[in-house]
């Protein structure tokens, strides 16, 4: 199973050409994809998911794809630790630990941010 980050959704909904992104391209592959609570959030928050019109149902549809992972006390410790210990900010470590403890692939345009991690097995759009 794959988790997406918040990263790749992003460079989704900013790309006029969908089928060139990365998110197109996991799709159209057999592997589950899935997302944290955590960036289903993040995404949420964005101003422009509220003020323009075509955002709120993009997001609804992307999300229609994605096997949506709730935070779990396992993920939540596990997220403190990687935040204290290696210095990450919240977010990502609760991402980090999502993928971790549930043993998924996480897939990132931002892989300096979760590099530091002891067995987290990262995809990039080169893999």
């Amino acid at each position: 199973m794959i988790l997406v980050d918040t990263s790749v959704i992003i460079d989704f909904l900013r790309q006029k050409d969908k089928t060139k992104t990365w998110l197109y391209t996991l799709a159209q592959s057999s592997q589950m994809l899935s997302v944290s609570i955590i960036t289903h959030t993040e995404l949420y928050a964005s101003k422009s998911i509220w003020e323009k019109p075509k955002a709120l149902p993009e997001m609804r549809t992307i999300f229609s794809g994605l096997n949506l992972i709730p935070l779990t006390e396992a993920m939540s410790v596990k997220a403190g630790k990687y935040a204290t210990i290696q210095d990450l900010h919240l977010i990502d470590a609760i991402i980090a630990a999502t993928a971790t403890v549930g043993k998924h692939r996480l897939a990132t345009l931002n892989q300096k941010h979760f590099q530091k991690i002891p067995h987290l097995k990262l995809l990039t759009p080169s893999h």
